[in-house]
């Protein structure tokens, strides 16, 4: 074998095994290893056919399945069948996971953030220009937060147990006051900056809490409600500049203390206090959930539940096992009030990541609160939050890679000649190269039209996200296949899904990075199993398995094991029959596990992996007693090229759906006569709307959607749904009954 030949043994043998010599791949037989991947068997071919060699007893990389379904028909992780994740000694709270890391990192940067260098208001909203990211340390870190729990224990307000609400965006000092709340044992709530003022009021008081950290942004929302929410006696500003003004004049004549942040750490440092910090079966989190209807409900998560996922997250035949390295950097910036980035980063932390913070308005250059060189001068060339930081992992929801596909396809759009060319031959082999099976992302070696050409184009894009991502993480909705392949090819990388809820800790299922299997989330991660329970009405059955044409087990997904939560927060001076139902019978014991209903319907597939396929609550009977899943058509609907983000709409009184698209921009001008005409006049010309009519069908048949399920009308939305304008929660799902009633007038006109 020559050198070349040796040098794509090593590269296989790399996306295989990444970083890992224990994946469960075996060796078989005595024959020339030839190309193709087919089903578990995946089989090398070098690039040049004249180097296929035979090597003693090997041919066949065979790979163990991703997960095990068990003879009770529950699904395991393939490296911890039948048992979960041992948490390792002393990082059993949230506290000690810090602690622990201060301690073996200490001259390690912890975290960093941006400076505002330049404001200015531009059509209404204001917008930035961002300085460099400057550092502190772990043992700087952890200095603050000693301090800043030194002064909460002087708080006569405060004690053992009391619950601290962090009512604020994503930021440095989010993490800083946690830290400081868990190092005397008090309970940190959560409430999404997205309720409004009836969720922070309904959760302020529901909690009973007594302090609440607040940033400038949402202190006016605490001073509209100053006067509703008797048990709060103070609110700590996480920055003195904001704590003159209206606002805090309405709290203080509510009675409420007004404190800055520096102050109450400062107060620490004089008179520092001993640390009195929780148990692991004790309560870590009050986290209230946006919910789509109602109010919140505040989910009891305890310092067990997240430090077994953190435990499980550390594994090394985890999905991120190979990626949590000390030093490597990630981008703070989807909201901390969710589960998902609360228990990544104390995951991250733990193990001695540089967690840099930002914003989803500075994520790249373009993005919306980034001040323009044609706005201002001094805005040419400045960098986004990921090319500043340059993250080694980067987790975002769906919604984001689908604003990263549109923005790259801009890009790539405007090129012509032999650039476009070689991108688009890089584009297609990167897709072939997927489809394969071969998880390391990019373009092929041998794209054939100028690879240097590609590389340099890729590598100008791949730089928006500071260049060095090595994995993508996604939760929260489905990703779509072609937005996977094309983020995968185009940055060089595994792309991979992930689920799991508030109650489960977020991420209970992540994809193996070796895995390319498309519209999966994975097996189990090691602190969790899954089981399916039939769902009659919606014809999910695990006996599905044995019909051959579906050979796959179905049903609800229920999620067991030591991350699962307490339930839901019960106040008996605020009762809720209908909470109280759902802690008696969303939380069952099966063969002495405890397992979360979730409502999504899944499947196993034959790889081990889990499907998430429908959803209970979205099913609705049409007029002929037909069942349409409505999250089923919209990821359909988002493989359109008009469609930015799609809701499905049917009623049982009606025989059709129909669909609600916030568009593509650029799509809807490429219709012929769209030219010149604003975004609002596009979305009402019959001209447009029949053309995406047509390709909204055309797509849905592609998906093998019945044809009752299919939307025979559309309405085109000019306004972006967001959880700023709720329409949306505080992690992009759709909020249906909002957006029902936003677009009841234009539903009633074509409904019919």
């Amino acid at each position: 074998m020559n050198g070349a030949g040796a040098h794509d043994v090593f590269k296989f043998l790399r996306f295989a095994l990444p970083m890992r010599s224990d994946t469960g791949f075996a060796v078989e037989a005595d024959e020339p290893m030839g190309v193709q991947k087919s089903g578990l068997k995946i089989v090398w071919t070098p690039s040049n056919p004249t180097d296929i060699v035979t090597f003693p007893r090997m041919t066949t990389l065979t790979r163990n399945m991703p997960g095990h379904v068990d003879e009770n028909g529950v699904l395991w992780h393939n490296a911890s069948v039948g048992k979960f994740v041992s948490i390792a000694p002393g990082m059993e709270t949230l506290w000690s996971c810090i602690k622990g890391a201060a301690e073996k990192h200490a001259t390690r940067n912890a975290v960093g953030e941006r400076a505002v260098v330049h404001r200015q208001m531009v059509n209404g909203m204001e917008k930035v220009v961002m300085g460099t990211y400057s550092y502190t340390t772990y043992a700087q870190y952890m200095t603050r937060i000693n301090n800043l729990g030194s002064g909460l224990a002087t708080l006569p307000e405060l004690s053992k147990g009391s619950t601290v609400i962090i009512y604020a965006d994503t930021q440095l000092l989010w993490m800083l006051s946690a830290f400081a709340a868990w190092r005397q044992g008090l309970i940190v709530g959560t409430i999404y900056a997205t309720l409004g003022e009836d969720g922070a009021e309904f959760g302020i008081n529901q909690s009973g809490c007594s302090m609440i950290f607040a940033d400038g942004k949402l202190l006016k929302i605490l001073g509209k409600i100053a006067t509703k929410i008797p048990k709060c006696k103070r609110v700590v500003v996480f920055k003195p500049e904001d704590m003159d003004g209206d606002s805090v004049a309405k709290l203080k004549a509510a009675e409420i203390e007004v404190t800055p942040l520096p102050g109450l750490e400062a107060a620490g440092a004089e008179k520092p206090a001993k640390e009195t910090p929780s148990s692991a079966e004790e309560t870590a989190v009050l986290m209230y959930t946006s919910g789509t209807t109602g109010n919140p409900k505040g989910v009891l998560i305890t310092h067990a539940n997240i430090a077994s996922l953190v435990a499980a997250t550390h594994s090394p035949t985890s999905a991120l096992g190979s990626y949590i390295t000390p030093g490597y950097r990630y981008l703070a910036y989807l909201p901390l009030a969710h589960i998902m980035e609360l228990a990544v980063e104390v995951a991250l932390f733990s193990a001695g990541f540089t967690i840099g913070y930002g914003g989803t308005g500075t994520v790249t250059p373009k993005s919306a609160k980034m001040l323009q060189p044609e706005e201002y001068a001094g805005a040419k060339n400045q960098l986004g939050d990921a090319a500043a930081l340059q993250p080694d992992i980067f987790v975002a929801a769906p919604a984001v890679l689908d604003k990263v596909l549109i923005g790259v396809k801009k890009i790539f759009s405007e090129l012509t000649g032999l650039k476009k060319a070689a991108v688009d031959d890089g584009l297609a082999s990167g897709f072939a190269k997927f489809d394969s099976g071969d998880p390391s992302g990019g373009p092929s070696a041998a794209c054939g039209l100028k690879p240097l050409i590609t590389k340099i184009a890729f590598g100008k894009v791949k730089k928006l996200l500071g260049g060095k991502v090595k994995v993508f993480i996604t939760g929260s909705a489905p990703l779509g296949v072609e937005v996977q392949k094309f983020v995968q090819t185009v940055f060089g990388c595994p792309v991979r899904q992930g689920f799991g809820l508030t109650e489960t800790c977020a991420g209970t299922c992540i994809t193996l990075p070796s895995d390319n299997s498309p519209s999966t989330v994975g097996p189990p991660q090691e602190c969790a199993c899954i089981k399916l329970r039939d769902w009659d009405e919606g014809n999910y059955r695990n006996a599905d398995l044995d019909d051959k044409d579906i050979g796959m087990r179905r049903g609800e997904v229920l999620i067991g094991g030591p991350m699962v939560c307490t339930g839901y927060l019960e106040n008996p001076d605020m009762p809720d029959k209908e909470v109280s139902a759902k802690n008696k019978e969303e939380f069952i014991v099966i063969d002495g596990i405890r397992y979360f209903c979730t409502g999504d319907i899944g499947q196993f597939t034959p790889q081990g992996n889990l499907q998430i396929i429908d959803r209970k609550k979205d099913l609705v009977k049409l007029q002929q007693g037909e069942y349409v899943a409505l999250s089923k058509v919209e990821n359909a609907l988002k493989s359109s090229k008009f469609t930015m983000l799609p809701m499905c709409y049917a009623k049982s009184t009606m025989s059709y759906s129909i669909a609600l698209i916030c568009p593509v921009e650029a799509a809807l001008r490429a219709v012929p006569g769209a030219e010149g005409r604003s975004l609002k006049d596009l979305c009402v010309d019959p001209t447009v709307i029949k053309a995406v009519e047509a390709d909204v069908q055309a797509i849905c048949k592609a998906a093998k959607l019945a044809s009752f399920e299919i939307p025979k009308k559309v309405i085109l939305i000019d306004e972006l749904w967001t959880p700023e304008n709720e329409m949306l929660t505080a992690v992009n799902k759709l909020k249906r009954k909002p957006i029902e009633a936003k677009h009841q007038a234009q539903i009633e006109a074509v409904y019919i």
